[in-house]
């Protein structure tokens, strides 16, 4: 079954139009703030993008863009209504779908039920070029994040949050490895600072997992930020020439580039073989993920 499950994930590399990137932090409100900012910012270049949003609220991409509380996508199929319930429109060109349960449910979900909800997510009018991926803390193990091969790991800048990083890195990747690992390190001091908090977690997984993790950028302490989350603003309101989010817009254009180089394919292949993965998942690596330690 492992070897299955290694074939899916280089199945899922074929095609060109369509880039999954999942996203996973070990500070969950800085995960979920990086989150929606980087998907306002590519949507900013015009890029369409949704954000499949695991977590809960508080600290989760739809508060983050100010969206009213709606029933998840588990939720919607189990009361037997349209996975377009499930969708929320932060603008024209930017949604966000709510999903609980990971790759446990997805891997229990009938085969032909799926399909009919793939055409009916996919025959939306707006339908992305980005998806990012938003995996809920502690649970970033069974995240349908992982099913992703390109990861972006948010970290805050310092070596005090370097063990929590590489444990979190070390536990996904013994369980679903990929090489293509991007590290985004936020609040931080200056661009020096961030790349030798980057340049540590690099060297360690380097050393000990066998995989570079490419450098994304920073994003500096703002203390605008701060304030907009004491205020209770959306990303949406935060002015434009704030640094935080002048830094988010050049991350946008990094990560257009590697939306324009990696391995892409087209929305629905991606829903299906996210579903295959999962159930491949579900059969494959019960009692390996037991002995791994997320903390």
């Amino acid at each position: 079954m492992q070897d299955q499950a290694a074939g899916l994930r280089r199945m899922m590399g074929q095609g060109a139009r369509f880039l999954p990137l999942g996203v996973c932090g070990t500070d969950p409100a800085l995960t979920a703030l990086a989150a929606a900012h980087l998907g306002y910012a590519l949507h900013g270049r015009g890029l369409p993008v949704w954000v499949v949003d695991e977590a809960a609220a508080p600290r989760n991409v739809a508060t983050c863009f100010g969206l009213p509380l709606r029933r998840t996508l588990d939720q919607v199929l189990r009361q037997g209504g349209a996975p377009d319930a499930a969708v929320s429109t932060v603008t024209p060109g930017l949604g966000c779908l709510a999903i609980n349960g990971g790759m446990a449910w997805l891997g229990g979900m009938p085969e032909g039920r799926w399909h009919l909800t793939v055409d009916a997510l996919t025959g939306l009018p707006e339908q992305p070029q980005c998806l990012l991926l938003h995996a809920p803390p502690a649970a970033e193990a069974g995240s349908l994040a992982m099913c992703a091969r390109d990861r972006l790991l948010v970290v805050p800048q310092g070596r005090s949050a370097l063990t929590q990083a590489y444990a979190l890195m070390k536990g996904v990747q013994r369980l679903y490895p990929s090489e293509r690992w991007h590290v985004l390190v936020m609040q931080s001091r200056d661009e020096a600072a961030a790349r030798e908090t980057f340049a540590a977690l690099e060297s360690t997984a380097r050393r000990f997992l066998d995989i570079r993790p490419q450098w994304l950028g920073s994003v500096p302490r703002d203390a605008s930020l701060t304030e907009a989350g004491r205020r209770m603003l959306t990303v949406q309101e935060i002015p434009a020439d704030t640094p935080g989010v002048k830094a988010f817009r050049r991350l946008a254009e990094t990560v257009a580039a590697v939306l324009a180089h990696a391995e892409m394919y087209s929305p629905d292949e991606f829903w299906l073989k996210m579903w295959m993965f999962s159930r491949l998942t579900a059969e494959a690596v019960p009692e390996k993920a037991q002995n791994v330690q997320l903390s």
